[in-house]
């Protein structure tokens, strides 16, 4: 069911579909970081360096902690 119900004015359509595509454009970034920080870390590893897994490895673990950042990873 959609919020607002079944009686939803045009605006507030257009209102719900400018968030989900907000949300959705934020969410295509935070891939493309991730990506982006997957592709180094590849490259290191190819060299034989693990600092940046080590970092990487962190970060995500904090992400994960219960009341931080809602659970999710950034």
């Amino acid at each position: 069911m959609m919020p607002g119900g079944p009686n939803l004015t045009a605006l507030e359509t257009m209102r719900l579909i400018r968030r989900a595509l907000r949300e959705a454009r934020d969410l295509t970034a935070a891939i493309q970081l991730l990506a982006d920080r997957l592709d180094r870390l590849a490259a290191e590893l190819t060299e034989g360096e693990l600092l940046e897994l080590t970092k990487l490895t962190a970060q995500v673990l904090r992400a994960l902690e219960p009341g931080h950042n809602g659970g999710g990873v950034v």
